[in-house]
């Protein structure tokens, strides 16, 4: 208890934790009245940015006429990507914000509060939270992302402006375009149509902006866990939670989870379902099954990846521990069985008494447990949580895997008729 107050005592709530307080998109949402992470600001944010992405490509769509009467790569409304990145998508990313932003307070206050953190290195660990503080106020790393956006965004339409197919984006103006000159690029950009055009403007820019942006913030998380991990901990390998004090960190990793579904949502399974039907190609095709399987097994392995820069100490401090229970436990089990043996021998079976058992047992117990301490604050509960975020967004390819009763087929073919 001493040990906790003292390190609270060297912490100032002055430099609270965030990954997101004081950001650009935060003191954006802020300034138009939606800034804090109650359910009623989120669904406003949420219906702000459907409005001004899907709404207006719908729009615009059925004003040019590219819906439901057209085939279905000039169909919007048959747009795998546009349903999965501005209708689940976003909105799923506004949630992981508030999910995560909380549970990674938690868990910079518990390595204050449980005296995992060293006294000594309090001040170490005010200077973190502060040099974190400075980056996430910054705003190049947001413009950065942001040019970033547009080019990317230009990256894979400027291809579809001169490539002679008819899309949603795009319509052929049937001319031999110079795409390295002005007037070339200047016939390109004719050939969008208006919800192409806002695509290229507004909307491709934001959503690669958004994905870009939570990928600044899972580098800060790396990077405190990182200075963190370098701090003296004070670690007990005999915690109840099997890894010396600092279990708290699979949960908070385990809600990273929420980012994997959603960028699964967003990119991944469009990206599949674009090749399964509009490409033609087969679940057994490498660029389809290989791009789920890296996905599902690569997206869980790079969040769990952080969390082995704690391996040394935990490792370190179980080692040490080990080593001074086996000189205890061997003096303990020696004057047990020399107990009993003298209590065989001589027939006085009354000196052994019950809390010798009970006091071998219990060291028994502590024993295994120590034993059996993880070395990485992780568990494999935390990690299937993560792979079924990752298996999630791959659910809409489950016709393409295995038979799906007559019933469902015909509701899903149905489904798809309303769509043309």
């Amino acid at each position: 208890m001493a040990h906790r107050q003292a390190a609270h005592s060297e912490y100032p709530d002055s430099i609270p934790f965030s990954l997101f307080e004081g950001d650009f998109l935060t003191r954006f949402f802020q300034r138009i009245g939606m800034g804090s992470y109650r359910t009623g600001d989120l669904v406003k944010r949420a219906l702000f940015l459907m409005t001004l992405t899907w709404g207006v490509l719908a729009a615009l769509a059925v004003w040019s006429g590219l819906h439901w009467t057209q085939p279905r790569g000039q169909n919007f409304f048959f747009d795998f990507a546009a349903y999965g990145q501005l209708i689940a998508g976003l909105p799923m990313f506004l949630v992981a914000e508030r999910v995560i932003d909380r549970q990674t307070k938690e868990v910079a206050r518990c390595f204050v509060t449980t005296g995992v953190v060293e006294p000594g290195d309090a001040i170490r660990l005010v200077r973190v939270n502060w040099q974190l503080k400075q980056s996430r106020h910054k705003a190049w790393p947001d413009l950065l992302c942001i040019l970033l956006g547009y080019a990317i965004t230009a990256a894979w339409m400027i291809p579809e402006m001169n490539n002679g197919r008819l899309t949603w984006h795009a319509t052929d103006l049937d001319s031999h375009l110079q795409p390295m000159t002005w007037y070339g690029f200047r016939e390109m950009l004719q050939t969008l149509t208006w919800p192409g055009a806002w695509e290229f403007i507004f909307v491709g820019p934001l959503t690669t902006y958004w994905w870009l942006r939570w990928s600044v913030k899972v580098l800060l998380w790396t990077w405190y866990l990182y200075q963190v991990s370098n701090l003296r901990l004070n670690l007990v390998p005999s915690h109840p939670d099997s890894t010396g004090g600092i279990g708290f960190l699979s949960d908070a990793q385990t809600k990273f989870g929420w980012i994997i579904l959603a960028y699964g949502i967003s990119y991944v399974a469009p990206t599949i379902l674009y090749k399964l039907t509009f490409e033609g190609a087969t679940i057994l095709v490498l660029s389809v099954w290989g791009y789920a399987a890296s996905f599902v097994i690569g997206a869980p392995v790079l969040f769990t990846l952080p969390l082995f820069m704690f391996t040394q100490q935990l490792s370190q401090a179980k080692s040490r521990a080990l080593e001074v229970l086996q000189e205890r436990s061997m003096e303990r089990a020696q004057a047990f069985e020399e107990k009993w043996l003298k209590a065989c021998t001589s027939g006085h079976y009354e000196l052994m008494s019950g809390s010798d058992l009970t006091g071998l047992d219990a060291l028994n117990r502590v024993y295994d447990h120590i034993h059996k301490m993880r070395v990485v604050p992780f568990d494999l509960r935390s990690f299937s949580e993560l792979v079924g975020s990752a298996l999630g967004p791959m659910v809409p390819l489950l016709p393409y895997i295995v038979d799906i009763p007559e019933p469902f087929l015909k509701a899903i073919e149905e489904g798809k008729k309303l769509l043309h």
